[in-house]
């Protein structure tokens, strides 16, 4: 179901001034004291904003998701810092807060903003099952003040005729280059540091190789899922197939012609006159072959659902992939209309309900069925870990404890009542706070709750934690003993040496690359091309010479964002030298992120203008993008503003 179209405006005006993304879960930190989520249930005050309270439990729930996401995100590939992702965090709720601090949106307006979209209020009928209703009216209070906000800075006339000729020109204005790159790794292997200027490198750079803190962890894990076997969830599905039987569900859309807010029988009399009018057209399309989904984008007045061509689906998450409805979805009269009166294909009359008069197209039926055990079981065993693996587990763990604490680890798993358990006690060894992968358990993300705990915890007592996915089910629990803690220090030169020289031979491979790139354009003659200059080109020892060749780019404009160059790589100077260049032009050494270039203007496509002048919707097109864009920046100098005035107070260091 498409529940939050209008999201997508917040993450481009709104969460795209700070780069975070705006989901659902945010949400809840405004509702009650109770998380409807079922999560953490830490109260301290960490962060005040106008005098509005985030709690510990909240603000790592949300730290804990965002990093998360950002780590799958970027596949392990890049270490995301907490310390980055904690400032995101507090950024992104700084502005929420002075978003719904900016306008007075009464409750009627956020009433009649659900009922006016069948999606929105399918979703606040969702929430509202699960205890989350004041939550969810907290989101459409967020939706609407930007709505609004957003409507404001819509009527400033910011662009003008000049500034969208001079973007024509920019996006229109290209070049192309050829260039001779000489790529920085390649010369590591010709770059030498001795042990004494690794050492004096060192000395100056020391707070750049400071370890933070680490501990070595023994643990014994028992995760519920062991304790859940096969045949119990057999015997679970065998006495409750009631539970999983597909409710049977109907594929249908529909055209609405609403009635205004608070209708008079005059009004609704009207309504129903437009309403036959649009029945007549709607069925005489159809019967000339018309597709009743354009007509619904056409014709409909149900915002939710006209842009997906008047389809509807249920709140039911078990529903079939697909816009799919259950009995109870929709309102009385529409139920019993697409469930015992239309037959699929069919194309119902006029059908009343409090929304206003629905045309409804009936495309599909399909009858309760039962789900068969293979497609259950995961759902299952899900299940009955969280009931039963989860008691079991925590049970075994606190009776470990005790042995633990009398008889140490190694004679603890040995005992009769664990044998059939076949528990073993690992040591992760050394490992700091922020490392993303825990050593013998695996990634953090995946067990939250217990770098937190154990990096509180004494060296050499022992205690359980209770880790949890990120959904908030329990993940396992672990017996721990913290064996040996070291303060964040800086180390040993010797320990951290062989990173010291390949630091030190990087940024000396850059520089003998851009010497050797200066060197060649030193033995070019007059007129002479890329091609006859690469030549005589002579390698240094270690540097093959058949790692060097001309290459060609791709037409590129001047970017205000971005330094890269089609097809060369990200060279800012190279991109700004290659528009004040003439045809054929040589120009170089230039530094760029990855590699030194020497380059060669080739190609030079101008603007054509009085095409330009010509072509309105190309006009409109740039407008419409700078407006955007000049829109985004009066938002966020707006936010900054009211930042500055705003009342933050951070609590973290205190907790």
């Amino acid at each position: 179901m498409i529940i939050f179209l209008r999201e997508k405006f917040i993450a481009q005006i709104f969460m795209g001034l700070i780069a975070f993304v705006f989901v659902i879960g945010t949400v809840f930190l405004y509702s009650s004291s109770q998380d409807p989520l079922g999560r953490g249930t830490d109260n301290r005050v960490v962060l005040e904003i106008n005098n509005t309270k985030v709690q510990q439990s909240e603000f790592e729930n949300l730290v804990s998701d965002e990093l998360q996401r950002q780590q799958q995100q970027s596949q392990g590939r890049v270490q995301v810092e907490r310390e980055q992702v904690e400032r995101q965090v507090i950024d992104q709720l700084i502005n929420r807060q002075l978003l719904l601090g900016s306008i007075r949106i009464s409750d009627a307006e956020i009433d009649r903003y659900i009922r006016s979209n069948s999606n929105l209020l399918l979703s606040y009928n969702f929430y509202q099952q699960q205890g989350g209703a004041d939550a969810y009216r907290q989101y459409v209070r967020v939706l609407i003040s930007d709505q609004t906000l957003r409507n404001q800075i819509q009527g400033l006339e910011l662009v003008t005729d000049t500034e969208v000729e001079n973007e024509y020109y920019r996006q229109n204005n290209k070049a192309k280059l050829k260039f001779i790159q000489f790529k920085h790794f390649q010369y590591n292997r010709v770059a030498t540091v001795d042990d004494a200027e690794a050492a004096a490198y060192f000395e100056e750079q020391k707070e750049d190789y400071k370890k933070a803190d680490t501990i070595n962890l023994r643990f014994i894990k028992l995760a519920p899922k062991n304790f859940v076997s096969d045949e119990a969830v057999q015997a679970y599905y065998n006495e409750n197939k009631g539970d999983f039987t597909t409710p049977e569900v109907v594929k249908a859309r529909h055209i609405l012609k609403k009635f205004p807010d608070n209708a008079t029988e005059e009004q609704k009399a009207e309504v129903r006159a437009e309403s036959e009018k649009v029945l007549e057209t709607v069925k005489a399309a159809i019967a000339e072959g018309q597709d009743f989904a354009e007509l619904a984008k056409a014709h409909s007045e149900d915002t939710g659902s006209a842009a997906n061509g008047g389809a509807l689906r249920g709140s039911n998450p078990d529903l079939p992939p697909g816009d799919y409805f259950a009995r109870g979805d929709m309102v009385k009269p529409f139920e019993q209309s697409a469930f015992d009166e239309l037959k699929p294909g069919e194309v119902s009359d006029l059908v009343e309900t409090r929304y206003g008069y629905h045309i409804i197209k009936l495309e599909e039926k399909r009858p309760e069925e039962v789900k068969p055990f293979e497609q259950a079981k995961i759902e299952i065993k899900n299940k009955l870990v969280q009931i039963a693996g989860v008691d079991e587990a925590k049970t075994i763990s606190e009776d470990l404890l005790f042995d633990v604490e009398i008889q140490d680890y190694d004679e603890a798993v040995k005992l009769d009542r664990y044998k059939d358990l076949s528990l073993t006690f690992q040591d992760t060894g050394l490992f700091e706070e922020d490392e993303s992968n825990i050593p013998k358990i695996g990634s953090k993300w995946a067990y939250r709750g217990l770098i937190e705990k154990i990096f509180d915890m004494e060296v050499n007592v022992s205690d359980i934690i209770e880790t949890k996915k990120s959904s908030g089910d329990i993940e396992a629990y672990f017996v721990a003993k913290v064996l040996e803690k070291q303060p964040a220090a800086i180390p040993e030169f010797d320990t951290v040496k062989n990173q010291v020289i390949d630091d030190i031979k990087t940024e000396k491979a850059k520089q003998i690359a851009l010497e050797d790139a200066q060197k060649l354009l030193g033995l070019r003659g007059d007129d002479e091309s890329l091609e006859d200059l690469v030549k005589k080109y002579e390698a240094p020892e270690g540097i093959s010479k058949k790692e060097q060749e001309v290459k060609e780019g791709s037409l590129f404009a001047l970017s205000p964002s971005s330094n890269y160059v089609s097809g060369m790589g990200t060279c800012r100077e190279a991109m700004f030298v290659a528009f004040e260049m003439e045809l054929n032009e040589v120009q170089g050494p230039f530094q760029g992120d990855n590699s030194a270039y020497i380059i060669q203007l080739v190609e030079q496509q101008a603007p054509d203008m009085e095409k330009f002048q010509n072509d309105p919707a190309e006009k409109a097109r740039i407008r419409k993008a700078l407006l955007q864009t000049k829109q985004s920046e009066v938002y966020n100098n707006w936010l900054a503003a009211l930042k500055k005035q705003a009342k933050i107070v951070d609590k973290r260091s205190e907790s």
